[in-house]
């Protein structure tokens, strides 16, 4: 089982690449929980804590793509650098502003443009792995352990949140961002495969635009709707650890969920595929439908916690795969671009799928969120239909990374 990942980090510098990337990534894992109970403390409203987080998430794919192609024109050190600072600079802006008393309006909008901040430290990763390995195989195995440490990020960064608070206070932990966004950009722009790629190679020559690619236009609505149906997910946990009786337990389910993402993550990329990857793609949407299901009848918590940890599964497999589709379908010279616009459209989906997901627990009771959670990834499924045959093979991707 472990070749294949010992194939990926024998590549030197690629443990490197991997460890300072989850470093930088950190403040995506903490900056929901934090400015939520910075802003919940100041103004003693949840509403407009959840406007606060609502607008950081929103701001980040409305803005993430257009960094992104500053990334691809620019080279990585001349964009994610500056915006790191800029980015710490506005985190220390809220926490002024919470210590001066601020009203919400303050907050929400200083928190929305941290959000437009957010250096594309995981899309840059993402276009770097397609640098580094050649073979197809190796590739995809990259992409699965890439999406293993994205969930390391949504594990250990609410934890990290929570011990500053209780040792100290919301502000503390808003004001770290800014240092863990700083330092963690530095460390990641440091890697040896970071420092000798060829990243804005050509800048100051205009570039396609990433969505030139019609079958990267396509992918984007099942990522969409994927994100909406782990946006519903995530609401539906904590509604069921409230149902069963046990407020404390939500943060148990979410946990669950991601161990078994990260669980399903480390199969697929161990596992040898031989199935083209298009249709791979669709059987994994399935797989996220039949995984989700048994939490619709779920209602006590130990319950909930096998079928969360079941749930998670088909998650990483899911992510890793998408990925691939989107490596083998990117404009040359677009590649960080491509990779923002998935993360703009799957922000996007776990936004709207929170939304819509909360609002049908009162009518519908607390397994509505996990059907309306299936019904959606079961249409993305239907959607990804239309990708056989148009995704390019391996050979020819190699090719076109070698000219690229």
């Amino acid at each position: 089982m472990g070749s294949k990942y010992r194939a990926v980090l024998s590549v030197p510098g690629a443990g490197q690449l991997f460890a300072s990337a989850l470093v930088g990534r950190f403040p995506q894992g903490m900056s929901s929980l934090a400015i939520l109970l910075l802003v919940r403390g100041t103004t003693h409203s949840y509403a407009a804590a959840g406007a606060a987080v609502g607008a950081f998430a929103l701001a980040t794919a409305a803005c993430a793509p257009i960094i992104g192609r500053l990334v691809d024109h620019f080279g990585r050190a001349r964009v994610l650098m500056p915006f790191a600072c800029a980015q710490a600079v506005v985190y220390g802006l809220i926490v002024l502003a919470a210590v001066g008393g601020a009203g919400a309006a303050v907050l929400i909008v200083l928190s929305a443009a941290a959000g437009a901040l957010l250096p594309p430290i995981a899309p840059s990763v993402r276009s770097l792995l397609r640098e580094v390995f050649d073979d197809q195989a190796v590739l995809d195995t990259a992409y699965a352990l890439e999406s293993i440490f994205q969930e390391t990020i949504w594990i250990v960064g609410p934890l990290i949140v929570a011990l500053v608070i209780a040792v100290t206070s919301p502000e503390v932990a808003v004001a770290i961002l800014g240092v863990v966004c700083v330092g963690g950009t530095a460390l990641f722009l440091q890697s040896p495969l970071v420092r000798s790629s060829g990243s804005g190679r050509g800048a100051g020559h205009e570039r396609a635009s990433a969505l030139a690619s019609p079958e990267l236009r396509a992918l984007l609505g099942p990522i969409f709707l994927t994100g909406v149906s782990l946006g519903a997910v995530e609401v539906g946990l904590p509604s069921l650890a409230l149902h069963a009786g046990s407020r404390p337990a939500s943060g148990l389910l979410l946990a669950m969920w991601s161990v078994g993402s990260m669980s399903g993550g480390l199969w697929y990329g161990a596992h040898v595929w031989r199935s083209p990857l298009s249709s791979r793609y669709q059987l994994l949407l399935v797989g996220l439908v039949v995984c989700t299901a048994p939490l619709i009848a779920a209602r006590s918590i130990p319950a909930g916690i096998v079928c969360s940890l079941l749930a998670g599964l088909a998650i990483a497999p899911v992510f890793s795969c998408q990925y691939a589709l989107v490596g083998r379908s990117v404009t040359p010279g677009s590649e960080t671009e491509a990779f923002t616009w998935v993360s703009a459209a799957l922000i996007g989906g776990l936004a709207a799928g929170s939304a819509i997901g909360g609002a049908v627990i009162g009518p519908g009771g607390v397994g509505a969120p996990f059907v309306f959670a299936c019904l959606a990834s079961l249409l993305a499924a239907v959607i990804a239909v239309g990708f056989r045959g148009r995704v390019r093979q391996p050979a020819e991707t190699s090719r076109a990374t070698a000219a690229d």
